[in-house]
């Protein structure tokens, strides 16, 4: 039970700082969203009024009507009641406000989703509202894990219940896996802040430890040591006054920096480590911190050893003397690579075309974007674009249901050939796109080219097999490219691969 609350449980410590913090940061979100979502509200009831042809002389519109003055009524008495009270609100009516809002904001949106798919009577039916509300209520609001089981977990199930009958067991799967991910999203920025916390507060005990006596510094500074040791973090010492700098734990293993700077400035100025743009803007950021005394922190990207970039989340507490003068500053560099990776690899799930199960158009060029800006030094971004020959007649000849398994054919055959390499995505009806990461050379791309020429998209017919060609064109980018001028290149290449196809036919 003990290491059950560890897990989900807040620690005693840092519990008025935790809901502190929890509850100012939802308020700003939630007063951000309510206002959008009333304007959104008066737009649409706007639109049945005035600019729908039967306003409200169907009840099918009156339906929606009141759906909307619903959640427009309901946005404008969160904001009435929590503007009203001000700094008068007491800690527990504040959670209750936010908790019943944001069950009231997906509740909403369960009834609306529902209609709509009653109302279309199972056929196209669309879940996007349910799965969108899901996830976008675990990445803005922050909650406890319990509130997200029984709000988020809970809203999926019952949704998924009342549904059932009318949307394939697909639909289902969805909604439960966006409810899941949901769940997971909030547990992790739970800990997370758990974790974010308790950084803090070792900082600052920390920092109380340094103002004692200089004769008990070396003392404090091992017992600083053997902490530093055992987290997995970089933390440093900044001395304002003499411009050192004193890096603690895995510093020196992973950037291949000394650990001891005795000109910051000057090392600011030429460190590789740092950007020479985000350099100025972390400086000008401490001197306007030092200057408020409020702690420091940013999101900062570190090249390695080897020039590979990672993401930190930088934190810098100052110690003043008796004239508020800034006389050092303790500093954590906490790893968020990991954290980064998972935020793009959800936004990238959020992203997948539903035929094929590959990424959308956005989806793969939002994939191609980030690989381009983190892969090596000496690595490249390989970018193929697949075009089916003659599509259409294929649709044309067989039907519509028969190119979709075309295309599912052919998201199949590609995602066997780069899945483990890198992603694949459908770009348009009929084309398609692979980008595939950590490419040192274009005999790597040659070779993945020929492995994709010797398959074939094959599908069955009643009458037999059909085998259906397609064209190809690849092109190679590193860091830092541009995703457009890749595309361009790749499409130039596949162009000319159609053109020399005709050529062929013609002395043919």
């Amino acid at each position: 039970m003990e290491r059950i609350r560890g897990i989900f449980g807040v620690p005693g410590n840092i519990r008025e700082k935790f809901w502190e913090q929890l509850l100012a940061s939802n308020w700003k979100m939630m007063f951000i969203v309510s206002i959008f979502a009333a304007a959104a509200q008066i737009v649409n009831i706007c639109h049945v009024l005035f600019f729908s042809s039967r306003k409200l002389e169907t009840l099918n519109n009156r339906i929606y009507f009141t759906f909307y003055c619903v959640f427009l009524l309901l946005n404008l008495l969160f904001l009435f009641l929590r503007i009203a009270e001000k700094n008068k609100i007491s800690r527990n009516r504040e959670k209750v406000y936010q908790g019943l809002y944001g069950m009231a904001w997906i509740l909403w949106n369960i009834l609306l989703n529902y209609y709509d798919i009653i109302g279309s009577k199972g056929r196209n039916a669309n879940i996007s509202v349910m799965v969108t509300c899901l996830l976008g209520c675990a990445i803005i609001i922050q909650s406890v894990p319990l509130y997200a089981v029984c709000v988020y977990g809970g809203s999926a199930v019952f949704f998924s219940i009342a549904v059932y009958p009318v949307i394939q067991l697909g639909g289902v799967i969805n909604v439960m896996a966006a409810g899941v991910m949901a769940v997971i999203v909030s547990w992790a920025r739970f800990r997370y802040s758990i974790k974010d916390l308790q950084t803090q507060d070792t900082i600052q005990k920390m920092n109380e430890k340094l103002s004692a006596e200089q004769e008990q510094l070396n003392l404090s500074l091992q017992k600083f040591q053997f902490v530093v040791d055992e987290m997995d973090n970089i933390l440093f010492e900044w001395d304002m006054e003499k411009q050192t700098i004193t890096f603690y734990g895995k510093w020196q293993d992973k950037m291949d920096c000394d650990g001891r700077v005795t000109d910051a400035l000057k090392w600011f100025e030429n460190s590789a480590c740092l950007e020479e743009q985000e350099k100025q803007e972390i400086l000008r950021g401490i001197r306007r911190a030092a200057h408020e005394q409020e702690i420091y922190e940013s999101e900062i990207r570190i090249f390695d050893r080897d020039r590979n970039p990672e993401w930190y989340l930088l934190r810098l507490l100052f110690q003043y003397k008796k004239d508020r003068e800034v006389k050092s500053g303790i500093g954590f560099l906490t790893n968020i690579q990991r954290q980064k990776w998972e935020m793009a690899l959800l936004k990238i799930e959020m992203n997948r075309d539903y035929l094929t199960g590959v990424l959308s158009r956005k989806g793969i060029q939002d994939y191609a974007q980030a690989q381009l800006s983190q892969c090596g030094k000496d690595e490249n971004i390989a970018m193929v674009i697949v075009d089916l020959d003659d599509f259409k007649q294929i649709n044309d000849c067989y039907g519509h249901p028969f190119g979709d398994e075309v295309l599912k054919e052919t998201a199949a055959v590609l995602t066997g050939v780069f899945g483990e390499s890198g992603e694949v995505g459908r770009i348009g009806g009929d084309e398609f796109m692979a980008v595939m990461s950590h490419v040192s050379c274009v005999d790597m791309l040659e070779e993945k080219i020929q492995q994709l020429e010797e398959k074939n998209v094959t599908v069955r017919t009643e009458e037999g097999e059909i085998t259906v060609q397609f064209s190809l064109g690849g092109a190679l980018a590193g860091r830092g490219g541009n995703y457009h001028a890749l595309y361009q290149r790749a499409d130039k290449a596949l162009y000319h691969t159609k053109e020399m196809k005709k050529r062929n036919l013609k002395k043919e």
